[in-house]
């Protein structure tokens, strides 16, 4: 994929015009296993009192959501993201279940991110880091913005290393999945983006290296459903 297709406009401005049909998409895309890899992805939060985690790309909210109902009462949520489209059903849906209270939602990029070192006890990223230009900084974003023994939690698509599931999975979303996402959308090129970027995202071992390279410890990961995500776990120092 030419990386100008990771211009940071082209994917504000992607995510905004399919922020309505995104949490389909994430269906879709997943086999309908994203809600599994997301509570999998939260369940390696640390469990701290008073907890204050960073979601990174919210998007709709659903992994802020998810800590919320999974974590006591006084854990709360920060959720950044750099589409306004998405924030604006982000914040529709906190809302709407009754978490405003518990979840903050701000414009920010994951490249830059306006807090200070060491504001919490973990950040987390679902489905987002295969989008930005220089993931490198972002993921040294997340952890400068950790405490010290917090961690950094990654869950994303992964290239397919199970050789039996492979081909039919490639197949699924280069020729399946565009369709139905147009049929759906009626909003071509970002249904052809997505599955490009899911391929080209580099295999859980190189992925892994590329954490410990941004000064994380003791990272591990974890593969999901024949391979199709991965979670990523590092510890700041």
């Amino acid at each position: 994929m030419d990386n100008s297709a990771k211009d940071p406009s082209k994917i504000q401005t992607m995510f905004s015009t399919i922020a309505p049909r995104y949490d389909l998409l994430n269906r879709v895309l997943s086999l309908g296993a994203d809600s599994y890899w997301r509570k999998f992805a939260v369940g390696r939060l640390p469990k701290v009192k008073n907890a204050r985690f960073l979601d990174v790309a919210t998007g709709t909210c659903d992994v802020a959501l998810e800590i919320v109902k999974r974590f006591p009462p006084d854990t709360k949520v920060v959720g950044v993201d750099f589409s306004e489209g998405m924030l604006n059903l982000g914040r529709e849906k906190v809302k709407k279940e009754g978490y405003q209270d518990r979840i903050d939602v701000r414009f920010a990029d994951v490249t830059s991110l306006p807090f200070e070192d060491n504001t919490f006890d973990a950040s987390i990223i679902a489905f987002g880091i295969r989008n930005v230009r220089d993931y490198k900084k972002g993921i040294s974003e997340m952890g400068r913005v950790v405490k010290s023994g917090g961690k950094v939690v990654i869950l994303e698509f992964t290239s397919i290393q199970n050789r039996f599931f492979r081909t039919p999975y490639r197949f699924y979303i280069t020729k399946v999945l565009p369709f139905i996402g147009e049929l759906i959308s009626g909003k071509k090129g970002a249904y052809k983006y997505l599955p490009s970027s899911m391929l080209e995202f580099p295999g859980p071992e190189e992925f892994k290296r590329s954490i410990e390279e941004t000064g994380l410890k003791d990272v591990r990961y974890y593969k999901l459903t024949f391979g199709i995500a991965a979670v990523h776990v590092g510890t700041k120092p």
